[in-house]
């Protein structure tokens, strides 16, 4: 059974990893940006170039605090993570 995942929480952590965020500041700089797509479900993409890499390097550091991490692109979608975690993490 999967548990609460909070956007606000993924991004906090990105951010003290040293990951800029795309959506803090005074003006837009490229970085991740996290979206709440349901309770247990949070969705990830990096605005600016490198994407992949980028989302790579999320994806790494994410699986590290115990989150259940998978790649999406759908067909005419840019790429993005779905994180969940699962009781118990």
């Amino acid at each position: 059974m999967h548990c609460r995942v909070f956007a606000a929480s993924i991004a906090r952590t990105l951010t003290a990893r040293g990951h800029n965020n795309a959506l803090t500041g005074p003006t837009w700089s490229p970085g991740h940006r996290a979206t709440q797509a349901s309770p247990t479900t949070v969705r990830l993409w990096h605005d600016g170039p490198n994407e992949q890499d980028h989302l790579d390097q999320y994806a790494e550091a994410l699986r590290a605090d115990g989150l259940t991490v998978t790649h999406e692109q759908t067909p005419g979608k840019r790429p993005s993570l779905r994180l969940t975690q699962q009781n118990g993490n």
